[in-house]
């Protein structure tokens, strides 16, 4: 692999060069190359060919081969002069080669408009110049640009066409500069850019095309700058962006399109800056995140579109704004992360929303106005909530968005709603805490009778008569004392019961209600029975009419219900009230 180097010197000698195939030189070129504080790093021996045999060579479509050699100042322009060609067409070539070899030019280096039919490689080499050029050239076979030490302000792919099987520029490292690799298409073959140091400086892969290849950006390096893949269309094949290093700068992937691969930017890391996917689109697939690290980067997928994708986000810690608004998802996975400032997950529609495990220190936010967010459940489980959430319990239909995961117990979905309820508590919504409130205990009961099972037959069926019991007293008689006006009814009708039931015991002769004064006996059945009822239950207790037989059980429990439902009544007023 090429060496780094901060400066060089080139000693051109009169003394032959040969090459282990036989090919040789009139001229040597030594190359001295010094680091930053100017220590010799290492020293070449290379051939110097001249310019006129290589352009001869390529007019007569052999093949170049430039292996071990100083080639200063090639250019397929100059290459068009000397062969007359039309400078407006393209140069055709069979095969390139240039191993271990020194491009150096103090203007540029240029390789435009090439036609290469066969492979193109430049391996273990050295190119320095103000401007590599590409353009527009044409690489049917594979291309190769592994292994090299570029030193140029500008590098320049701009509409280069690859269709070979693999286009690889591995462990290649750029020294500062701009590179740009706008509207080129990779083919269908491989691209790979694993372990390339980009430096400092922009790197553009504006409206490239990679089709159906698969896309290898693992343990790549970008430095400070912006790093632009608006528009880029990536085609069925996996893309990975595993453990790269992004640097400092913005990173936009804005209306870029990710089709059925998989594409992962697992243990990737953002210094600082903005990560914006703003109207990208993924058709299938995944789009991963697993352990990547988020510095102070702004993270935008607004307007995002991947129904029928997955996002997945893990073990992250999110230090700036995350922003979702109006995304279109098929799931969207946040797995124990941490969230130290404002999260909008007011999407348009998504299947699935997961936040198990996560630490909201700030505000996230799901629903504040315009159109409610279309969500086919919202997994809360392990939340540690310091901060708030934003969410509309109707709008939301927030107990559906609970009671619809498929992957959480009842005993999770409780903690959930008490999540919840403390959440609303703490923004003022205290009807929708009551809401929250009432389905936590609804959970936790069914989570303690399911406990039961576990404990054999007998204590099973207990649970079953408690659970039945509380579920009548607590849950439908009052919602848990959260509505007053429910236990205004629960009231009317069980006085209604009584009193019918004090009329069909008299009527039947197991029991009666006697008159203790001379006004009682002059009240019917029915009325008696009315009477009887309402005087028991609210334990008024005037004296004037006695229970006899079976009547007598039946007014001591009305007269426990009616004193446990008004008391019932005064917990849940008062607890209205003083809210």
């Amino acid at each position: 692999m090429a060496y780094t180097f901060d400066s060089y010197r080139v000693d051109i000698i009169q003394r032959p060069f040969v090459r282990s195939d036989g090919f040789s030189t009139r001229q040597t070129a030594k190359i001295d190359l010094f680091n930053s504080k100017g220590f010799l790093i290492t020293s070449l021996s290379l051939g110097v060919p001249d310019l006129s045999d290589i352009y001869e060579t390529i007019g007569k479509m052999e093949t170049v081969n430039l292996d071990y050699c100083y080639i200063q100042g090639f250019s397929t322009i100059a290459c068009k002069r000397y062969l007359q060609i039309d400078k407006t067409l393209p140069i055709p070539i069979t095969q390139f080669s240039a191993q271990n070899a020194f491009f150096d030019s103090p203007i540029g280096i240029d390789f435009s408009t090439m036609q290469v039919t066969s492979e193109f490689t430049i391996d273990d080499s050295y190119i320095v110049s103000e401007f590599l050029n590409f353009h527009q050239s044409h690489f049917s076979g594979n291309f190769r640009l592994t292994n090299n030490f570029i030193k140029a302000a500008r590098t320049n792919f701009t509409q280069v066409k690859f269709e070979g099987e693999t286009v690889s520029l591995k462990n290649t490292i750029f020294d500062e500069g701009v590179k740009d690799f706008q509207d080129s298409t990779f083919g269908n073959g491989e691209a790979i850019f694993t372990n390339v140091d980009f430096g400092n400086g922009d790197v553009s892969f504006i409206n490239a095309e990679f089709f159906n290849s698969d896309v290898d950006f693992r343990v790549s390096r970008f430095g400070i700058g912006k790093v632009d893949f608006h528009y880029a269309r990536f085609g069925g094949g996996g893309v990975s962006f595993e453990r790269v290093d992004f640097g400092s700068g913005r990173f936009n992937f804005r209306a870029a399109e990710f089709h059925a691969g998989r594409t992962s930017f697992n243990r990737a890391t953002f210094h600082e800056g903005e990560l914006n996917f703003e109207g990208a689109e993924t058709r299938k697939g995944k789009l991963t995140f697993k352990r990547a690290t988020f510095g102070k980067v702004a993270i935008i997928f607004d307007l995002y579109q991947g129904l029928n994708s997955e996002m997945i986000f893990e073990r992250s810690l999110f230090i700036e704004t995350v922003s979702f608004s109006e995304a279109q998802l098929g799931k969207l996975i946040f797995s124990d992360c941490q969230f130290n400032s404002t999260v909008n997950l007011h999407v348009k529609e998504c299947g699935t929303i997961d936040l198990a495990g996560c630490t909201i220190r700030d505000i996230v936010e799901f629903y504040t106005h315009g159109d409610p967010p279309k969500i086919g459940s919202l997994n809360l489980a392990g939340v540690r909530l310091l901060g708030q959430i934003y969410i509309d319990w109707n709008a939301n239909r927030v107990d559906n968005l609970i009671y619809s995961q498929g992957c959480t117990s009842i005993a999770e979905k409780a903690e959930q709603f008490r999540i919840l309820k403390e959440n609303f508590n703490a923004l003022g919504k205290y009807d929708e805490e009551d809401a929250a409130y009432v389905e936590f205990k609804r959970c936790d009961m069914k989570a303690s009778l399911i406990n039961s099972k576990q404990s054999g037959t007998f204590r099973h069926i207990s649970s079953r008569l408690l659970y039945a019991s509380k579920k009548l007293l607590f849950d439908y008689m009052g919602l848990y004392a959260t509505a007053p006006q429910r236990v205004i009814s629960s009231i009317l009708v069980v006085y209604f019961i009584y009193s019918l039931l004090y009329i069909a015991i008299m009527a039947l002769g197991w029991g009666q209600i006697i008159a203790t004064s001379a006004s009682g006996e002059m009240l019917s059945l029915t009325a008696r029975g009315f009477y009887f009822s309402v005087v028991t239950f609210f334990t008024i207790g005037y004296g004037d009419f006695a229970p006899a037989g079976i009547a007598r059980f039946v007014a001591g429990t009305e007269g426990f219900m009616g004193v446990f439902l008004m008391s019932y009544f005064t917990v849940a007023f008062v607890r209205k009230i003083l809210r």
